[in-house]
């Protein structure tokens, strides 16, 4: 896995990530979210170089979906793994 940051002139902030993420990437994606808090008011995710995903990163993924975290350029396959991903009771989220 690999993770760039592009700032915005309006101040979002947008972690790239690219290639397979795993449980054993959550360490590293945490560190680099929590830069991209502290450097901006918006936080967004493009996953359109992501090419495998386990599932509890993808359980990962989803609940950060909720804490003021958007994803951009997300491919279809994935935005439907993240709706799917929603546990029983929770309303499915909406990815771009």
């Amino acid at each position: 896995m690999r993770v760039s940051t592009v700032v915005d002139p309006i101040g979002t902030v947008t972690l790239v990530v690219a290639g397979t993420l795993s449980a054993e990437c959550v360490a590293d994606f945490d560190f680099a979210l929590a830069r991209a808090r502290r450097e901006g008011s918006d936080v967004a995710i493009d996953l359109s170089r992501v090419r495998l995903i386990d599932r509890p990163t993808l359980e990962y993924l989803n609940d950060l979906l909720g804490e003021e975290v958007r994803a951009v350029n997300c491919p279809a396959h994935l935005a439907r793994w993240l709706s799917n991903a929603n546990a029983p009771g929770r309303p499915a989220r909406r990815v771009p």
